[in-house]
């Protein structure tokens, strides 16, 4: 089965349980795991590191999953070796600017630049499969250290592929007797790449998504690292509140747009709902024309295999 038919597929199967692609186990120091000094290779000093501790290893009682890269790239959430290296490529013309941005690299530093929301205008385009692998590359660049946060509340798709759906996470920090966000971020096997799942549903998600903590919130993970970039997969904007409530908090916002799915007033009608002010970065995603015919394939959001359907014949 070729990498696009296993993405359409994917895209067929939504709605069927899907086992996770991320160990969640525990950390040295904690029962069950190696002791201090022990185990945890792979991993880099970034985020959370201990002054004195030895880079890599986590403080005692930090989460840890382990990824598994053969099955990313099984479900089609992966470029299959052959394409690898294109791939990487256009990803890395995707994050320069934005890196530039957040930092201040050959250009003005933006405002909150740091904070960077990825969305798409409907369900299906690519938009969780874009952020995944665009958390990917960024998580290669030596001095970043990339915090992956699941703000697609409704469908946390993220903290499902890596095993943490059933963990405390953005949702839970911004209610009533929050826990300590220490506690709530896990850290992956992926060199400098750490996740907060979206947390437990609520029906007011997109008012405590709006509110004073949610704001205090993104600035504490924005500000607590200087080489940090936070990195929100949100619902699509048309789809969900959710989206816009996190738009207006992000520094830049990068919306995925489907070839020949997602219709012009579809894409004008989202991007009526951003800050016109804030970079907004558009991906053509599912282009059989980018890179001599590549085609991306993709994940999405979306409500299975008949609602597609309906928005390809929409675009036409």
């Amino acid at each position: 089965m070729s990498f696009v038919e296993k993405a359409l597929n994917r895209l067929k199967q939504q709605e069927r349980e899907m086992a996770p692609l991320g160990e969640y186990r525990a950390a040295p120091g904690e029962a069950g795991g190696p002791a201090d000094g022990a185990g945890g290779e792979g991993l880099e000093a970034g985020a959370d590191a201990v002054p004195g501790r030895e880079p890599g290893i986590p403080r005692r009682g930090h989460k840890l999953v382990a990824v598994d890269r053969a099955r990313l790239r099984e479900e089609g959430f992966l470029a299959p070796e052959k394409y690898q290296r294109q791939m990487a490529d256009e990803y890395r013309r995707i994050k320069r600017p934005l890196i530039s941005n957040a930092f201040g690299i050959g250009v003005p530093r933006i405002e909150d630049g740091n904070v960077i929301l990825v969305t798409s205008a409907l369900a299906g385009e690519g938009k969780t499969h874009t952020c995944l692998n665009l958390a990917l590359s960024l998580s290669t660049e030596r001095d970043r250290t990339i915090l992956l946060v699941d703000g697609d509340v409704p469908k946390p798709h993220i903290s499902r592929l890596f095993g943490v759906a059933d963990q405390p996470g953005l949702l839970d920090v911004l209610g009533e007797n929050p826990p300590k966000l220490d506690d709530l971020l896990i850290r992956t096997d992926i060199p400098r790449l750490s996740i907060l799942p979206a947390g437990q549903w609520r029906n007011d998600a997109t008012e405590l998504l709006s509110s004073e903590r949610m704001r205090a919130l993104c600035r504490e993970l924005s500000t607590r690292y200087p080489d940090r970039i936070v990195l929100f997969d949100s619902s699509p904007l048309l789809a969900a509140t959710e989206a816009q409530a996190i738009a207006a908090l992000a520094g830049q916002v990068v919306v995925v747009i489907a070839e020949n799915i997602t219709s012009r007033d579809h894409v004008a009608s989202a991007l009526s709902l951003l800050d016109e002010h804030k970079p907004i970065n558009a991906i053509l995603n599912k282009s059989r024309q980018v890179s001599g015919g590549y085609h991306y394939g993709g994940y999405g959001y979306g409500y299975g295999a008949d609602t597609d359907a309906e928005q390809e014949s929409d675009a036409r």
